[in-house]
């Protein structure tokens, strides 16, 4: 064991010279300003090998200004006396260190020379041996570093003056036996303690050595490299992708182009055959007509013949009777009865006709009548029936049996066209009522059927708006945030947890359930969005909730009974909206209960709420809109009420046909006033020429006419026997003038036209249609298609409908494929090749040179590339970050192994090191097995596989593309992702667990907020000596072992009681270590008897002195 056995100060602040002896536990104290601090500082550039300022008076005074050049030159007050500025001077801290083992010493130490001009050099020393008499001093002044150099090589063997303090150090830990800078960083932590406040960084800061970061630059440029590539090659892939679709536009244009040409050709070649088929025709209706025309004028040659010898002979027959006297008389009177006979036909007729309007127009009333009062006696037809009624009634004398119909007086007529006229006035009344009710039923069916049409699509049919207020919502949104926010409706993002209590939840909520719920994040823009859209929506049921205000202000605990929790849902904006609105309403089994509480409900929607009970509207209840099932009931409902509509048109619209008359009544007031009594004076007159038509009867019945009627018959029957003939006659005559017409139609027209027809098509399809294309393609097609369609006109019917479709799609891909090549052009700036060129041989060539050639080249360039950075990444970033972690887990195994048998009071401590949760893959990955595995550990597929998407997001973490520019924020986020990814401590979880005396566990990070000052020192001390114990090798008892044990606290102790610093010097000797403990003057009753030394540091205005007493003293 290597003690520390003195401390030499020379010149250092208001220390003249001083030698300090010092033992195991040395208690350092004194008044605040006394100098304790002024002691530990130049201790500290000894020990360190430092003489940066930075390391004065932390733990003492944290806004302490002292330099170096203050302690050396005593000049930190203006007033001193004693100040060494613009003298010449030495000043020594030196420190002997007695090896127990080999009964040798050493001294450490260094010297300053300062100048008079403020300049000053110094040097570290070490030489076996101990500190001379004379304490490096001649003559009454310090050695300086030439006389120094003289001195230490004539007295002792072993001694070197060191040029920088890199070189001081490493053979300072020589002599120590302590072959670790880390112990050097101990010691400056152990003197500048902080109150703990983060368990993680404490550990990682004041116990465990911080290895070296990985140097990943040279995997970050591999990494651009490769990404550059990756970056290129997409382009090309991208580019090729257009071209390959440009290759599929083209092909689809080529067959849209035959497909129509094959269809053109059989719609022209259909055209010609129809046109050789009516010629054809045309031919044969010719030489029909001209043999017709033939035959009837033939005809008409026999039929005049045959008149002239009729006329002839009725010629002869007039002339004998025209000479007899019976001729004439009979005559007279067939006359005088022709005209009785005319006139009582013509005022039958009159009669007749309108009587069978009156007994129609009677039947059709009666028939309407009759199905009218059929129908069931309801609200709507009761008027209407009654009017019917009286129509019967009125036109009973109407009866079609009746048949001296005109004989009835004026009076009746008119009682009935009242009637008619009353029901008539009931009837449109009823159409115009029951044409409402209907429209209204069809409006809603239609309106039911949209719904269900939307409701099958899983689309609700909510309030009119919602759904466009939603998307403008949300589109507005996110065209202001910059990224997707969505909106949800909270009936969307429900669902009723319990089916029994959906009434009463879709009741309560009633239009809430059309809120919409936003993104706190983002309620402020989405508020003022909603504000503005307000005018456009109208008067509006709808609302946006404010849940981050919501959950700000309100407590929300629902109860367990409340409605709430009828309730379920995975969102949480909705899950606290819920519990807010519904977890104070209380359910209840029974009405009896709902007292109990200030808001109750039932299931079958009974409410009781601010002292009022009141039962919730059914349809409020069944209205559901509420979760997936909602659609479903939804559904249900409106099939029903839908059924219920048709079941009411399919009973009203007969009845409203019934209703509607078929024209208009007959019997208006006019009709009865003149036209019925126009015919009833008609009636009269028939009779009276009866009576006439009687007497003249008589006269011609007493006369014999025989031979007369005889001869006028055979005159008769000769003059209807030419009539015959002459009809026949004209006729024959007609058609021979349209055979004639006929005849020359087809020749100067018909025929004519038709050839020329004919010889266009033929030139048309020999001009577009090559012979090879007709013979080989074209009409083995046709012959196809007429023999499936068996007439030419079946096949130009079929592909004249459709060519002209054939042409628009063909239209169509060819501006496909012009618009893909435009694209082309502007997207990759390419603009050599023709656009609307029809080959595509430019396009093609490029595809290929692309797909053979350079696409190729970039994947092996991308390969070789990614190669090299995980190549990198496995041996500079993985490899030294699990040794990092291998090397603390080592650390923090041999500090539990030095606190194994350490005991403080009653407790025991042993530091916790395991994967941080929140970077568990990362871990898992850095310390895989499988990268061990040789060369192609990081290449092997089972860990690409595993961890191939976790690499390339960490390397997107730690670099960026040389193409992105990158501005201060994120730049800032790059260097703050490479130095939290490359920090092993990122990885890692620290912690302390203690164990009581009963094996109670705790862990520091869980109790740190609630410990008081002397609670959290305490595992500060703990962790600090244990750390100290390993770097020292205490419990070695080899040559190895043989080191320095030296421990400074700086304010040590200042927030522990007594018996927490007994048992924090109890640990400390057990250890075996050698401390300097410097703490105010309050704790040198519990100290003083308990320490080896106690050390005094007295102040005398601009002289100090140390005063030091022995444990004999305290006791």
């Amino acid at each position: 064991m290597k003690k520390l056995k003195k401390i030499l100060l020379i010149n250092w602040l208001y220390f003249s010279k001083e030698l300090i002896e010092v033992g195991d536990v040395n208690f350092l104290t004194g008044k605040n300003g006394a100098g304790k601090s002024t002691v530990i500082d130049a201790l500290q550039i000894v020990l360190l090998g430092e003489t940066n300022s930075r390391n004065f008076n932390q733990a003492a005074n944290e806004k302490s200004q002292r330099t170096l050049d203050g302690y050396l030159r005593a000049d930190m007050d203006e007033y001193n006396p004693y100040s060494r500025r613009g003298k010449d001077f030495s000043s020594y801290i030196a420190c002997e260190f007695q090896d127990e083992a080999e009964g040798t010493s050493f001294v450490t130490g260094v010297v300053f020379d300062c100048r008079s001009d403020g300049s000053r050099q110094e040097r570290f020393f070490i030489y076996m041996g101990t500190l001379p008499e004379n304490c490096f001093i001649e003559n009454g002044e310090a050695m300086e570093i030439p006389a120094l150099r003289l001195f230490l090589k004539q007295n002792y063997a072993r001694a070197e003056i060191y040029d920088t303090q890199r070189e001081y150090r490493r053979n300072m830990l020589s002599r120590w036996n302590v072959h670790n800078e880390q112990v050097l960083r101990m010691l400056k932590k152990a003197v500048s303690f902080r109150p703990i406040v983060d368990i993680q960084k404490f550990i990682t800061e004041n116990i465990c050595d911080t290895p070296d970061k990985p140097d990943i630059e040279a995997m970050q440029q591999n990494i651009r490299d490769y990404k550059s590539q990756e970056v290129f090659a997409q382009r090309l892939e991208e580019k090729l992708a257009a071209l390959k679709k440009i290759s599929g536009l083209y092909r689809a244009m080529n067959q849209a182009i035959e497909l129509w040409r094959v269809q053109n050709f059989l719609v022209q070649w259909s055209q010609k055959e129809m046109l050789q088929s009516k010629l054809h025709q045309l031919e044969l209706e010719k030489q029909d007509c001209t043999e017709t025309l033939t035959a009837t004028e033939k005809r008409i040659r026999e039929i005049s013949n045959q008149i002239a010898q009729n006329d002839d002979r009725r010629r002869k027959l007039e002339v004998i009777c025209d000479q007899s006297r019976l001729s004439q008389e009979k005559e007279k009177l067939d006359s005088r009865r022709q005209a009785l006979l005319e006139e009582q036909n013509r005022l039958n007729q009159g009669l007749q006709a309108l009587a069978q309007q009156v007994q129609a127009e009677v039947l059709r009333l009666k028939s309407l009548c009759g199905k009218i009062l059929e129908q069931e006696a309801e609200e709507t037809l009761l008027p209407v029936q009654k009017a019917a009624r009286g129509v019967l009634d009125a036109c009973a004398f109407l009866a079609p049996e009746n048949g001296a119909l005109f004989s009835h007086p004026l009076e009746s007529f008119e009682n009935a066209q009242r009637a008619v006229a009353a029901f008539s006035g009931v009837l449109r009344n009823a159409q115009h009522k029951l044409d409402d009710r209907l429209a209204e039923w069809n409006e809603q069916r239609d309106q039911k059927n949209a719904a269900l049409a939307n409701l099958r699509k899983n689309i609700k049919d909510y309030p009119r708006g919602l759904l466009q207020l939603k998307k403008r919502l949300a589109d507005e949104l996110e065209r202001q945030v910059g990224c997707p926010a969505a909106i949800d409706i909270l009936a969307d993002v429900l669902e009723v947890a319990d089916e029994h209590w959906r009434g009463a939840v879709e009741g309560y909520l009633h239009t809430q359930k059309f809120y919409l719920l936003v993104d706190p994040a983002y309620y402020k823009q989405a508020l003022l969005i909603f504000d503005r859209f307000k005018k456009e929506f109208g008067p509006m049921s709808f609302g946006l909730v404010d849940v981050g205000k919501l959950r700000e202000r309100e407590t929300i605990r629902p109860r367990d009974d409340s409605l709430a929790k009828k309730v379920n849902t995975e969102n949480q904006l909705a899950r606290s909206y819920m519990d807010y609105l519904l977890g104070r309403v209380v359910c209840c089994e029974t009405v009896e209960q709902l007292r109990n509480f200030k808001t109750a409900i039932t299931e079958d929607g009974m409410l009781y709420q601010g002292y009022v009970a009141r039962s919730m509207q059914r349809d409020r209840m069944e209205n559901a809109f509420i979760g997936h099932y909602a659609v479903s009931l939804r559904i249900s409902r409106l099939e029903e009420e839908r059924k219920q509509i048709e079941v009411e048109l399919h009973h009203w619209k007969p009845i409203r046909q019934l209703l509607e008359p078929e024209k208009e009544p007959l019997f208006t007031q006019f009709f009865v006033q003149n036209t019925i009594a126009e015919k009833q004076a008609a009636h009269r007159r028939c009779a009276e020429i009866a009576g006439e038509i009687a007497k003249v009867d008589a006269q011609l019945s007493k006369t014999d006419f025989q031979w007369l009627e005889e001869q006028q018959a055979a005159i008769k029957a000769l003059s209807d026997e030419n009539l015959k003939l002459n009809r026949e006659k004209d006729g024959q005559n007609t058609q021979v003038g349209q055979f004639k017409e006929r005849i020359r139609q087809l020749d100067d027209e018909l025929l004519p036209e038709q050839h020329r027809q004919l010889k266009a098509m033929q030139d048309r399809l020999a001009e577009e249609f090559p012979c090879e294309y007709q013979e080989n393609v074209g009409i083995p097609q046709y012959q196809q298609e007429f023999d499936r369609l068996k007439r030419a006109e079946a096949v130009f019917k079929k592909f004249s409908s459709i060519v002209e479709q054939s042409a628009q799609e063909q239209d169509a891909a060819k501006d496909k494929l012009f618009a893909a090549r435009r694209e082309y052009a502007d997207r990759f700036k390419f603009y050599a090749f023709r656009i609307e060129a029809m080959d595509n041989e430019e396009y093609a060539a490029e595809q290929r040179r692309l797909e053979e050639s350079e696409l190729p080249q970039y994947h092996e360039k991308i390969k070789t590339a990614q190669e090299s950075a995980l190549e990198q990444f496995q041996n500079d970033f993985l490899a030294k970050l699990k040794s990092s972690i291998d090397q603390v887990q080592n650390q923090v195994k041999n500090l539990n192994r030095a606190l194994r048998h350490a005991q403080f009071g009653t407790d025991r401590y042993q530091f916790r090191v395991e994967r941080n949760p929140d970077y568990a893959e990362y871990y898992d990955m850095i310390m895989a097995p499988e990268l061990m595995e040789g060369d192609v550990g990081l290449f092997a597929l089972p860990f690409q596989n595993k961890y191939g998407q976790l690499i390339e997001k960490l390397f997107s973490q730690i670099t960026m593309a040389d193409d992105e520019q990158l501005n201060a924020r994120k730049q800032s986020e790059l260097q703050e992702n490479i130095q939290r990814y490359t920090d092993f401590r990122t990885y890692l979880k620290f912690d302390l667990e203690t164990t009581d005396q009963n094996g109670t566990k705790q862990l520091l990070s869980q109790t740190l907020n609630t410990k008081s000052g002397g609670e959290t020192q305490t595992p500060f001390y703990i962790a600090v000596l244990a750390s100290f114990a390993q770097l020292y090798r205490v419990n070695d008892t080899s040559v190895f072992g043989n080191t320095v044990r030296l421990v400074v606290f700086d304010e040590a102790f200042n927030k522990m009681d007594s018996e927490r610093i007994v048992e924090s010097v109890r640990l400390l000797r057990k250890m075996g270590l050698q401390a300097i403990i410097c703490t105010p003057p309050d704790k040198v009753a519990d100290i003083m008897p308990i320490a080896d030394r106690t050390l005094l540091v007295n102040k005398d205005k601009y002289q100090m002195h140390i005063l030091t007493f022995g444990k004999e003293i305290a006791q």
